[in-house]
């Protein structure tokens, strides 16, 4: 004689299942992570030092794997020196205005918010994961760098959902090309922050120049002439 089915044995295992999957897909950013900084070179855990620009900020030289490769493919020796102790990180995939004047640029509309909105995030200490990509340094030795928090979120990708940057191009295939692009689109179509005032990326709507902001950012780059 067969046994009974034991549904209540079979519908316990399979809500056990379902549970497990679902902290799995909750927390899969956060796995992801953690695998990539305890068992590859691709991520590495470091703190935030200063925050130059909305897409570029200083850290600690973070105790990685990736180190040794790293300075086999820098372009210039000053970078992984023995003398070095801070590395220079440029965001991947992100472009934000200038937020003050260089030697080749100007300030832009918006740099002045977009440079803010990365200290809040971003303060002095902060413990955040670089995570690197295909390239490892910019043309100017900077290291090329998605930044994530612990929680998983991206803060490359959260600066395009937001409007306080550009998508930037590279000469390699970015790894969330696809992701990016459907952030910056929904910014634009929301008009969130640079939207509300660009165009595309340096083309200002004639309206925005008709305004308060525009003449008060008019007034500070005169100044600094």
């Amino acid at each position: 004689m067969e046994e009974p089915i034991n549904y209540v044995l079979y519908g316990g295992a399979l809500a056990a299942l379902l549970f497990v999957m679902l902290i799995l897909f909750v927390f899969r950013r956060q796995i992801k992570l953690f695998l990539m900084l305890n068992f590859s070179d691709k991520a590495a855990k470091t703190k935030v030092l200063e925050v130059l620009e909305g897409d570029t900020i200083i850290v600690e030289i973070p105790n990685t794997k990736n180190q040794k490769n790293q300075s086999k493919t820098t372009k210039s020796v000053s970078v992984n020196s023995k003398d070095e102790t801070t590395w220079t990180i440029r965001l991947i995939g992100v472009d934000t205005p200038e937020s003050r004047p260089s030697l080749y640029i100007d300030e832009a509309p918006f740099g002045k918010e977009s440079l803010a909105y990365t200290k809040e995030r971003l303060k002095k200490g902060k413990e955040i994961i670089l995570v690197f990509d295909k390239q490892l340094f910019d043309k100017f030795d900077k290291h090329l760098t998605y930044i994530y928090f612990f929680s998983g979120e991206c803060l490359n990708h959260t600066l395009l959902k937001e409007g306080y940057g550009w998508i930037r191009k590279h000469a390699f295939d970015i790894k969330f090309k696809t992701s990016f692009e459907k952030a910056q689109q929904r910014a634009k179509n929301k008009q969130k922050g640079i939207w509300k005032m660009y165009l595309t990326k340096g083309i200002l709507k004639e309206e925005y120049k008709k305004t308060q902001h525009y003449q008060e950012y008019k007034k500070r780059v005169e100044e600094n002439e």
